[in-house]
């Protein structure tokens, strides 16, 4: 199996803007007889699910999401340029598609220059049928624009997206993923992400 998600620590990156990870000492085995460690972060902190809701007002939570659309058969697409657009997707992928790209290699601090998502891709994947997108960044959105117009793409059309996956050590080509995002029903959730 091979891990592609971020570990939760004080060295994660944020997008800029958002609150970042923090974990505390909350009891100690020298205190309490028991060690617990208090997180603050927020839902879309690391390797992370969007819910319709984080970009459609009126969009469903992460309850809406099947899991069934977040695991099985993926295509694993690396993508050398600065954006991914329509033609960089093949014409047969599975139903969850993972981009590699140079995100994977700039996870030291936030880079505005990340390789994104281009509206044409997004409605080449809508054409396509799959349910899941992911992307090796904070974000499958160009940095700067507004309107979320690429999630709205996704979104409407009940495609999962996961972002901050690590595939730098990745191959491209066909694996089976398993995502499970934790069990809370809001805008997204933090996940566990893996390919064999």
């Amino acid at each position: 199996m091979i891990d592609i998600s971020l570990p939760l620590d004080w060295n994660l990156i944020t997008y800029p803007g958002d609150a970042r990870y923090e974990h505390y000492d909350y009891m100690t085995h020298e205190k309490n007889g028991v060690h617990i460690t208090r997180v603050i972060m927020e839902t879309h902190s690391g390797t992370h699910i969007d819910a319709p809701f984080h970009a459609l007002p009126n969009g469903g939570t992460m309850s809406s999401i099947p899991l069934e659309h977040l695991n099985g058969p993926a295509t694993v697409v690396e993508v050398k340029g600065n954006a991914i657009n329509a033609e960089d997707i093949p014409g047969t992928v599975e139903k969850r598609v993972l981009f590699k790209t140079k995100n994977s290699g700039l996870y030291d601090r936030f880079h505005e220059d990340f390789c994104y998502i281009s509206e044409s891709a997004g409605k080449r994947l809508v054409e396509l049928g799959v349910e899941t997108v992911g992307i090796d960044y904070l974000s499958i959105e160009q940095f700067g624009t507004r309107g979320m117009k690429v999630h709205k793409i996704l979104l409407e059309k009940g495609i999962a997206i996961i972002e901050g996956l690590m595939l730098k050590d990745v191959k491209p080509g066909r694996y089976d993923l398993m995502c499970l995002p934790i069990r809370i029903d809001t805008d997204g959730a933090p996940c566990r992400a893996v390919l064999k």
